[in-house]
């Protein structure tokens, strides 16, 4: 006799389950992006906040001297990171630095996540910047975080989610959301709408991370979750990260004919992504 397929009650109470087993966010990190939302508060508050959490404090100063974030002058102390770069690039590097900390340990396949995860992130910027989208930070952020939902079930689900990558990873033509639906009856960006919500992410960034398989059903800020899409697509074709898809012709990509970007546009702002990950990613190991 076939076995019978778990209910989708069954699948509903697993991902319900799996929420309360989400990690909070680190206290320094919730207590400086508390602050950093506060209008009223001060580059020494904040600072003072970061200087808590050495590590983290550490990854903020090498992120703000990156050449991603060139600046004229060295950045040398917590303070002059809030004061010369921003309040939202602040939080865009708190959330990097948490998001890398989610993998613990650190081996071939969180780097393989990690290395998507950063290259996304750098391309949805790059592409903001081409485009002259405002929300550059935003694209950054939704880029790196995109994802965030598989990096959960290799902590969560370890065995399985394993299993998935690899599968990925030895043929192309497979698709995580497939496979994980297969397994779980839920997917990554299922799970990464979770985190971040529990995270309390803006809504625009909740939306992105929860949509960027099927763009077309975003509605807060469509163009972010539309250029993160698009962002993920161009990691493939360069192969960062578990699915390798070198032959992607961009074109056909869906986010591309959204954004009317025609083949030569296209071909160019594949090179700039490629130059941008290749100068910066280092950055964020």
């Amino acid at each position: 006799m076939k076995p019978t397929s778990p209910s989708p009650d069954h699948h509903l109470h697993t991902l319900v389950q799996l929420s309360g087993d989400l990690p909070a966010m680190p206290n320094v990190a919730s207590e400086a992006l508390q602050k950093i939302a506060d209008p009223n508060a001060r580059a020494e508050d904040i600072q003072k906040i970061l200087a808590k959490d050495p590590a983290l404090a550490a990854r903020m100063l090498k992120l703000a001297n990156s050449s991603f974030y060139a600046r004229s002058r060295t950045i040398a102390t917590l303070r002059d990171a809030v004061v010369v770069i921003g309040l939202k690039t602040v939080r865009a590097l708190v959330l990097a630095s948490v998001t890398r900390d989610l993998f613990d340990p650190f081996g071939l396949t969180e780097k393989l996540l990690w290395e998507h995860a950063v290259g996304c992130g750098l391309a949805a910027r790059t592409l903001a910047v081409i485009l002259r989208f405002s929300k550059q930070e935003e694209c950054f952020l939704a880029g790196l975080l995109h994802d965030v939902g598989q990096m959960i079930l290799l902590t969560q689900r370890s065995e399985p989610m394993r299993r998935i990558i690899e599968d990925v990873y030895n043929n192309s033509d497979q698709s995580f959301v497939h496979l994980e639906r297969e397994c779980f009856g839920f997917d990554h960006t299922d799970v990464g709408r979770l985190l971040a919500d529990k995270w309390h992410f803006p809504e625009e960034i909740i939306e992105a991370i929860a949509c960027h398989h099927r763009p077309a059903s975003a509605k807060i800020l469509p163009a972010l979750t539309v250029i993160v899409h698009l962002a993920n697509a161009i990691c493939h074709k360069l192969e960062l990260g578990p699915t390798k898809r070198p032959d992607l012709d961009l074109s056909t990509v869906v986010s591309a004919r959204a954004l009317k970007l025609t083949p030569d546009k296209l071909a160019a702002i594949e090179d700039s992504i490629r130059a941008k990950v290749q100068s910066e990613a280092s950055s964020f190991f």
